[in-house]
């Protein structure tokens, strides 16, 4: 019987299945996990956030839980300098080629037009300018570079912020069944992915109801708490979580009368995924006590 016939997809919770479950088949496949985790509210020349800096650390502690390696940047600590020496210098030196990186960036975000009509994006850095966004700011043609140099295998951005110019290709919620051959494709393949918390014309919104932005609430309930998982199989594929987050992100601003919704880009011509293990834990005691990695 070859490696596709054995490999289950199946809910590993209860349900006896010859084979392996897709966790362990996901954590077999990867090597070490990174994740830089970025949060600024207090802006030199921007507006002050109110909620920026707590997202950023609920979702620190939420990596840690998985098993993620994370560096925090809070504040006066995210500097344009010091958010590219992470990604570039420091990463590119630590990370190996089965590795994964997760980047979380909780602050502010513009979209710049040019006359001809070309969008381009740009995270806002503490001392960023508004009006000064090429020399200041960090642009999505420059986050793309930094995704592109890791020699990890998948990278993933998770950027709290409603804007455009991202130069990738779009997706819709549509949900990939769980396959053999689907399973393996996301696994053995190189990944670069973005999920931005709304489109260029949106506004990010945030509320005391849940402490956090609607975006990162529903991130920290999906992953936190894995009901991200939506087929109960153990894993979180970015597809997955991007197919939660749509949903719900949408249905809460709708009910106050808002409009929001998440986007999912790759960024890169491969069809590797990101995939979160909100069980983690749980798993590496179970592969602790029966001997195995």
């Amino acid at each position: 019987m070859n490696e596709e016939d054995r490999l289950s997809v199946t809910d590993p919770r209860g349900v006896k299945v010859i084979g392996k479950a897709p966790a362990a088949y996901v954590t077999e496949h990867f090597g070490k996990s990174w994740a830089v985790v970025i949060g600024i509210d207090d802006y030199e020349k921007a507006p002050r956030l109110k909620y920026a800096v707590a997202d950023a650390k609920a979702m620190a502690g939420v990596l840690r839980q998985q098993g993620f390696q994370v560096v925090e940047l809070y504040n006066r600590q995210a500097t344009r300098g010091a958010i590219e020496g992470e990604l570039s210098d420091k990463l590119v030196d630590r990370v190996g080629e089965q590795d994964r990186v997760v980047i979380f960036y909780a602050g502010h975000g513009e979209t710049k037009t040019a006359k001809g009509g070309k969008t381009m994006g740009y995270l806002l850095p503490v001392e960023a300018q508004q009006g000064a966004l090429g020399q200041s700011a960090m642009s999505m043609g420059r986050i793309k570079e930094l995704a592109d140099a890791l020699p990890s295998k998948q990278v993933l951005f998770l950027v709290d912020v409603c804007y455009g110019g991202v130069a990738g290709q779009q997706f819709r919620s549509t949900l990939p069944p769980m396959t053999v051959a689907y399973l393996r494709q996301i696994t053995r393949e190189r990944g670069r992915q973005l999920i931005t918390a709304g489109g260029p014309d949106q506004q990010a919104m945030e509320s005391p109801e849940w402490g956090h932005s609607v975006f990162t609430y529903y991130l920290l309930e999906g992953l936190g708490k894995g009901l991200a998982d939506l087929n109960e199989d153990g894993i979180v594929p970015a597809s997955e979580l991007y197919s939660y987050l749509d949903s719900r992100v949408f249905s809460a601003a709708q009910m106050k009368g808002h409009v929001q919704r998440p986007e999912l880009w790759s960024l890169a011509a491969e069809k590797g995924e990101f995939v979160f293990i909100p069980h983690a834990s749980r798993l590496k005691a179970m592969q602790t006590e029966s001997g195995t990695k």
